[in-house]
């Protein structure tokens, strides 16, 4: 899914629970709900660190330098297991832990709630998510969007969930 659907999606999702469910202020509701739809896409960061650590590998392991910057070379290694793409960062481990977090730090609530989000909105691609990663490699998906074939569909679905969000803040 692309950012800008997974930030809109959140916002507005984010927004009805805050406001319509809880019961929450209307401006502290649309604030959490764009904080929410902010902090959505770091589930994401870990396809960059992985893109960044591989090319930390390649050029580490065809050289000499590995065994003099060996320490480094295994951190790399141990970044490449841990943080593939829709892996730990895509399960419900880390949803958990800021939930944990957030009964001694509340704002840890909202990464909670925005980590969820994303990985309901991922499992509506083909692709899918591993909500128990590393646990249990079974895969949830409820394939709607096709990241590749859809693309237009997903931007057009941005533009409707960001008027659905202004119309709701502005007029209700």
């Amino acid at each position: 899914m692309i950012i800008r659907l997974h930030q809109t999606l959140s916002t507005l999702i984010s927004y009805i629970i805050f406001y319509y469910i809880l019961s929450i202020n209307y401006i502290s509701s649309i604030i959490f709900s764009i904080f929410v739809g902010i902090i959505c896409i770091i589930p994401d960061l870990d396809y960059k660190l992985s893109i960044w650590a591989n090319k930390q590998y390649i050029t580490l392991r065809k050289s000499i330098i590995k065994y003099i910057l060996f320490p480094y070379y295994i951190f790399i290694l141990f970044i490449i297991k841990i943080f593939k793409h829709r892996g730990i960062t895509h399960s419900i481990f880390p949803v958990i832990l800021f939930y944990l977090i957030g009964n001694y730090i509340h704002i840890f609530y909202l990464f909670s709630l925005a980590f969820l989000l994303h990985i309901i909105e991922d499992s509506l691609t083909v692709s899918g998510t591993q909500p128990f990663y590393p646990i249990l490699k079974y895969k949830f998906v409820i394939p709607i969007l096709n990241n590749k074939k859809n693309r237009k569909l997903q931007i057009y679905l941005s533009y409707i969930s960001i008027f659905i969000y202004l119309y709701l803040i502005i007029f209700l």
